[in-house]
Protein backbone atom coordinates (compact mmCIF):
# COMPACT_ATOMS: atom_id res chain seq x y z
CA UNK A 1 0.00 0.00 0.00
CA UNK A 2 1.06 3.33 -0.25
CA UNK A 3 2.20 5.60 2.33
CA UNK A 4 1.26 9.73 2.07
CA UNK A 5 3.75 11.94 3.02
CA UNK A 6 3.57 15.82 4.08
CA UNK A 7 4.88 18.14 1.30
CA UNK A 8 8.18 19.20 3.19
CA UNK A 9 9.04 15.24 3.05
CA UNK A 10 8.41 14.83 -0.22
CA UNK A 11 9.68 17.96 -1.18
CA UNK A 12 13.27 17.06 1.28
CA UNK A 13 13.88 13.74 -0.62
CA UNK A 14 13.30 15.52 -4.64
CA UNK A 15 15.84 17.73 -3.31
CA UNK A 16 18.61 16.15 -1.29
CA UNK A 17 18.11 12.76 -2.75
CA UNK A 18 18.78 9.75 0.02
CA UNK A 19 21.72 8.50 2.03
CA UNK A 20 24.12 11.14 -0.08
CA UNK A 21 26.57 12.79 1.98
CA UNK A 22 26.19 17.03 1.70
CA UNK A 23 29.42 17.54 0.14
CA UNK A 24 28.66 15.28 -2.35
CA UNK A 25 25.35 15.94 -3.37
CA UNK A 26 24.45 17.52 -6.90
CA UNK A 27 22.49 20.57 -7.35
CA UNK A 28 18.94 20.50 -6.13
CA UNK A 29 16.66 18.97 -8.10
CA UNK A 30 14.04 21.64 -9.00
CA UNK A 31 10.52 19.93 -10.38
CA UNK A 32 7.86 22.45 -11.17
CA UNK A 33 6.13 21.24 -8.14
CA UNK A 34 2.97 23.93 -8.45
CA UNK A 35 1.16 25.17 -11.74
CA UNK A 36 -1.91 26.32 -12.45
CA UNK A 37 -3.90 27.06 -9.53
CA UNK A 38 -7.01 24.33 -9.60
CA UNK A 39 -10.54 25.14 -10.44
CA UNK A 40 -13.17 24.73 -7.50
CA UNK A 41 -13.63 20.86 -7.00
CA UNK A 42 -10.63 19.38 -9.16
CA UNK A 43 -7.97 17.56 -7.50
CA UNK A 44 -4.29 16.62 -9.25
CA UNK A 45 -2.09 14.18 -9.46
CA UNK A 46 1.74 13.94 -10.46
CA UNK A 47 3.41 10.42 -11.98
CA UNK A 48 7.21 11.15 -11.96
CA UNK A 49 9.45 8.96 -14.28
CA UNK A 50 13.04 9.30 -12.85
CA UNK A 51 15.62 7.11 -14.81
CA UNK A 52 18.24 7.42 -17.35
CA UNK A 53 17.01 9.28 -20.66
CA UNK A 54 16.34 6.61 -22.91
CA UNK A 55 14.89 4.74 -20.07
CA UNK A 56 12.33 7.37 -18.91
CA UNK A 57 11.66 7.71 -22.68
CA UNK A 58 10.80 3.64 -23.59
CA UNK A 59 8.95 4.08 -20.37
CA UNK A 60 6.69 6.93 -21.35
CA UNK A 61 6.13 5.61 -24.74
CA UNK A 62 5.36 1.83 -23.08
CA UNK A 63 2.79 3.54 -20.93
CA UNK A 64 1.35 5.27 -24.11
CA UNK A 65 1.41 1.54 -26.25
CA UNK A 66 -0.81 0.26 -22.64
CA UNK A 67 -3.06 2.88 -23.07
CA UNK A 68 -1.91 5.27 -20.09
CA UNK A 69 -0.99 8.11 -21.33
CA UNK A 70 -0.27 10.03 -24.52
CA UNK A 71 3.36 10.43 -25.05
CA UNK A 72 2.53 13.92 -25.69
CA UNK A 73 1.24 14.44 -22.12
CA UNK A 74 4.80 13.91 -20.24
CA UNK A 75 6.68 17.08 -20.01
CA UNK A 76 10.21 17.25 -21.68
CA UNK A 77 13.19 15.73 -20.30
CA UNK A 78 14.22 17.82 -17.13
CA UNK A 79 18.06 16.87 -15.57
CA UNK A 80 17.86 14.88 -12.58
CA UNK A 81 19.23 14.85 -9.10
CA UNK A 82 22.17 12.67 -10.29
CA UNK A 83 24.60 12.56 -12.80
CA UNK A 84 22.81 11.10 -15.71
CA UNK A 85 19.55 11.47 -14.81
CA UNK A 86 16.58 12.44 -16.54
CA UNK A 87 12.69 13.78 -14.76
CA UNK A 88 9.65 13.43 -17.00
CA UNK A 89 6.47 14.48 -15.14
CA UNK A 90 2.56 13.42 -15.97
CA UNK A 91 0.10 15.77 -14.20
CA UNK A 92 -3.36 14.87 -14.47
CA UNK A 93 -6.74 16.74 -13.32
CA UNK A 94 -10.04 15.84 -12.49
CA UNK A 95 -13.42 16.80 -10.51
CA UNK A 96 -13.31 15.80 -7.35
CA UNK A 97 -15.65 12.81 -6.03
Amino acid sequence: MFKLVNDVTARSFLIHGCDRDPIDRPLPLILPLYCNPLAPGQEQMRVLLISSPNWVRETIHDLHARGFANANDWSSLLPGANPGEAVSILTRRRQRQ
